[in-house]
Order: C-alpha cells, then structure tokens, then sequence
C-alpha cells in the first residue's frame, strides 16, 4: 500500500483541557480528511500511539495541535517545521511518519558535532526536513514502552532526548567490536520483535563475501581466487599457484594490515601497505608461513591471488562503486570514482594516501572516449551483478554498498571487495544534496511503507 503524505504544522495546546485527549485539525484538513466533530482517532507517532478526539478550528496553514500530555506521551520532539502525517480513512488512524533514525555507537564529540560524519549527517537533516520526515540518531539501547534516548537535531546543535522509537534504522556503527556484544545483538533482536527494518546491519567479512558470490557462476571469471589463512599445508599449495599474492584481514577495512607476497629467486618478499621500511624478504615458504602467524596474532585472514592491476606512473588504480536501492528494491548507480594509490603503496585506499578522481574522467584520461564508455559500463554491470548476487544470498537487508573493482593490465574487471559501511567523504559536484542522501532517505522511505 502506497502510503499518501502531506505536510503539516504540529503544535502543542497547552491550554487544552486535561480530561479528554483532544486533537484540533484546521479546516480544510477537517473537511479533507471527511472527519466528524469529536469522533474517536488514533494518532501515531513511531511505535507509540494514543486515542484522541477531534475537533476543529481555522488556521490560515494546514495544522494540528495536540494537547501538552498527548505531546508527552508521544515524546514528540519540538518540529521547527511541517511534518508529513497520512491520513488512513479505513482505520480511523493519523500517523506522525516515518521517523527516520541512523544507528550510531558513539555520542557527539567535544566539539558537540559527530566529526567527520557530521556533514552527511547535517545533508540528511535538511534532506528530510524538505520531507517532513522527523529525523535523528540513536545509540543501541533497550527498547521499552515504544521510546527511547536519541540525538535531535535541534536549533542549537544536537540535543538528548526521549523520542518515539523509529520507523525505520540505517545502521552506521562504525566498530565491529560494538556490532558483536550482546548490547547490540539484544538490539537488533528487539527491532525483529517490533518489525522495524534495519538496513545494513553488518560489518562484511571479505571470506564470506567470497563465498556467497561464488554461487552466481556468471561472477566467476571476476573473482580472484581467496583461501582463508590457516593451516601451513594449504598455504604451500596456493603459493605454489600464485607467486604473487595478498594476505588480508577478512573484517580489516581502509587497506590497513595488507601484506602482498611475491616469489623471487627462491625467496619470499613480503610488502606491508602504508608503512616506512615495508619490505622483508623470506628465504622458505615454511618460515614466510610463522612470520604471518605471528602478524595474524590468532585474527581471521584471507590469502586472495595477486592480480597484476592497471598501474599510472606507478601507482595502483581501482574503482569504488556506491550502489543504492531505490523504491522499486532495484540497485542503482549512485556515483564511481576512480582510488589512485600513492606511488609504491601495494593498495589504493584513500586512508594510505590515495586521491580520488570521477570514474568516467579518469578512464578518458587513460583511453579514448569509446573504450571509456565501454570500459565504464562494464563496471557498472559488473557492480550491479555483485550488489544482485550478495543481495540475494545475504539474510541481511541492504540499501546501500561500496564495491571495489580494479583492471588488470588487460583491462579486464576484478571483483576486489564488498563494503557495508562505505566512507561518507564525496568528491564531485551537487546542487543541494549528494547523491547518497537522497536515495538512502528515499530507501528508508519506501521499505517504512
């Protein structure tokens, strides 16, 4: 069911009587909504709803008010704008909605901003203050009587709050630490319970990714071959295989602890990303395989085959490709950059020094306008397939995805790795809202309907 919004004004009567809840709707709402003077409605706000009566009065703009113990119930916060509410005639219900909430597992900093995420936080904001769509952060908490503590974005910075527990959640804890105690398992258990969607709700381990796109055959010829690190005769056989190859944390992120592994006469070079005197060399594959024992300190890693990448001047290049579903469930483009690695770095991550550049631009600058064109749509498509293929073999709900893909010196497309959480940082052009913004409160929008 489609639900049908309109923008309105909700104030509080403090003068209204104590005995009864009553709910004032101006005019032309009254009459719009075919509503009976001091008929019995529900409204709505998140997961707390109280019964009111109606009645009416004139107003030269679309308002209700609601009485001050109504308000409190509710926990509605102080709206310093409309608010979009929906009408639904057969239940006799007015509902307050959706309240968007991110997940989040730190409060404001000492600046009282949320550090670098604070800008996309403040384009969500004024995204959905265009809506109408109440809009705040919360930390993973237990759920009790439909409410519970948030961040409001209020006229002097963020404010803590009892608000109405949301329709919807987008999960942006940033710690897997966090995303593993019984706090946040209890949490999600919770939202289960109460049927509120929270989309991404997981860290992605870089194993398990493999092996959920391993079941799309279509995938394969784009899927460097990944073991987990673990025992030393399995280890000998894939170097065997492949004289260059990676070690990774399967939940590291922003290329940090990646060793590349490089046969030479006989030896064993180990290069570790972003460091100063990063280069060791190892005289057997029997102690290469005790010294990455040590560095693995019992973590869980994979060894992925060495893939030989389109370099420029020396530099690694790879893709980042940020998906989002949209109202139809249907994954999107949102944007593509192209990572430039910093040169004699073994990753392209922009936390180990890498610079961006628009994907489509980058790829002119390196070949001619047609073999661009054909290059960049054969990442899209592959992007699209990966986002399609985890998706569907994932018991998690998605929204949004991060995919790296990289060109090895034949040009041919590489599945890298799959991120849950992508970075926020945004190069490029937009009038009002990046891209991301638009189609994440979209997304939120349609999976509350």
């Amino acid at each position: 069911m489609t639900l049908k919004y309109q923008k309105v004004f909700i104030t509080v009567n403090s003068a209204a009587t104590r005995k009864k809840a009553l709910l004032f709707v101006e005019e032309k709402l009254f009459q719009e909504w075919d509503l009976q003077y001091g008929e019995p409605l529900t409204l709505i706000a998140g997961r707390r709803s109280v019964p009111v009566l109606v009645q009416t009065f004139a107003s030269p703009e679309s308002t209700i008010k609601i009485s001050h113990d109504t308000n409190q119930f509710l926990s509605l916060p102080p709206f310093s704008g409309p608010v979009s509410v929906s009408f639904h005639a057969e239940e006799r219900t007015l509902q307050i909605a959706p309240f968007l909430a991110v997940l989040i597992n730190q409060g404001p900093l000492q600046s009282g901003t949320f550090g670098e995420m604070e800008p996309f936080y403040q384009e969500m904001i004024a995204y959905c203050n265009q809506k109408g769509f109440p809009f705040f952060l919360a930390k993973p908490q237990p759920l009790a009587d439909g409410i519970l503590t948030g961040y409001w974005p209020g006229a002097n910075g963020w404010e803590t709050l009892e608000l109405p527990i949301p329709d919807v959640f987008y999960n942006r804890i940033h710690s897997r630490k966090v995303e593993g105690t019984p706090l946040f398992e209890n949490f999600s258990t919770e939202l289960k319970s109460l049927a509120i969607p929270m989309f991404n709700g997981r860290f992605l381990s870089k194993h398990d990714v493999h092996e959920l796109l391993l079941s799309d055959y279509t995938l394969l010829p784009h899927l460097p071959e990944t073991v987990m690190f673990n025992e030393q005769e399995p280890f000998m056989t894939f170097l065997d295989k492949h004289p260059v190859s990676y070690l990774k944390p399967s939940t590291g992120s922003q290329g940090r602890n990646i060793c590349k592994l490089t046969e030479s006469s006989g030896r064993w070079v180990i290069e570790h990303a972003g460091t100063e005197n990063n280069i060791h060399t190892i005289e057997t594959k029997e102690k290469l395989f005790s010294a990455l024992k040590k560095f693995c300190r019992n973590q869980a890693y994979i060894l992925q085959k060495g893939i030989s990448l389109f370099e420029i001047d020396q530099k690694l290049v790879d893709f980042r490709i940020l998906l989002h579903k949209n109202g139809q469930h249907q994954w999107k483009v949102t944007s593509m950059v192209a990572r430039i690695g910093d040169s004699g770095n073994i990753v392209s991550n922009l936390a180990q020094g890498g610079v961006m550049k628009n994907g489509f631009d980058f790829l002119k600058e390196i070949v001619d306008h047609q073999e661009a064109k054909r290059l960049y749509q054969s990442l899209i498509r592959l992007a699209k397939k990966t986002a399609v293929a985890l998706d569907d073999n994932h018991l998690e709900l998605f929204g949004e995805l991060g995919i790296d893909l990289a060109l090895d010196s034949n040009k041919h497309p590489w599945i890298i790795e799959v991120n849950s959480k992508p970075s926020k940082k945004f190069q490029g052009t937009y009038e009002t809202f990046r891209p991301s913004v638009k189609s994440i409160i979209e997304f939120m929008y349609a999976i509350n309907e």
